[in-house]
């Protein structure tokens, strides 16, 4: 591409019977021209799946990494519960739902909103909202444990395969097209 960019510059430019603006207007459209088309060349070959996770050469092994993030969750078996067995799965859904909670709060952050309204001297009023959101896809529970005084804790593992492009690590996933 850069040879025949110069060859097609040096022709123009040198190009009998044209005036000099002449032959500048066509030597910069065909810099424009080259420009343009630059992009539109793969200059790199893509290895693997998408964003290059499935890729296992070690010269790409720098470009990626993995980043495991493992919660517990705690759940307690509610007293209103009809049956035992009952009480046991209700704590177990509450502690998997506490660690999916714990995975968003790391993964994504939380966004906190307070409020507080004082006067004369004393606080009349004081709000805090926390709020989080996200979508979770390949978390697992690795297990889940009942303890003593009807706590049930729940271990959860989220492992998220994040790619470098340019100076910033950006996740990786199946919806990722390069």
């Amino acid at each position: 591409m850069n040879q025949w960019l110069t060859q097609l510059i040096l022709q123009l430019l040198t190009a009998k019977g044209r005036s000099g603006v002449m032959k500048k207007l066509l030597a910069l459209s065909a810099c424009l021209i080259a420009l343009s088309l630059w992009g539109c060349i793969n200059i790199t070959s893509s290895k693997g799946g998408p964003g290059g996770v499935l890729d296992s050469s070690a010269d790409n092994t720098v470009n990626q990494k993995i980043v495991t993030f493992q919660v517990t969750g705690k759940g307690l078996e509610p007293e209103n519960a009809l049956t035992k067995g009952e009480a046991i799965l209700m704590a177990e859904r509450a502690a998997v739902a506490d660690g999916y909670r714990q995975l968003v709060e790391k993964v994504r952050g939380v966004y906190v909103d307070a409020y507080m309204r004082a006067g004369r001297g004393t606080v009349n009023q004081d709000t805090i909202q926390v709020h989080t959101q996200s979508w979770l896809r390949g978390t697992e529970v690795m297990d889940i444990t009942h303890g003593e005084y009807g706590i049930t804790l729940a271990r959860l593992r989220l492992r998220i395969n994040f790619s470098k492009k340019g100076m910033v690590w950006w996740p990786v996933g199946l919806a990722d097209k390069g």
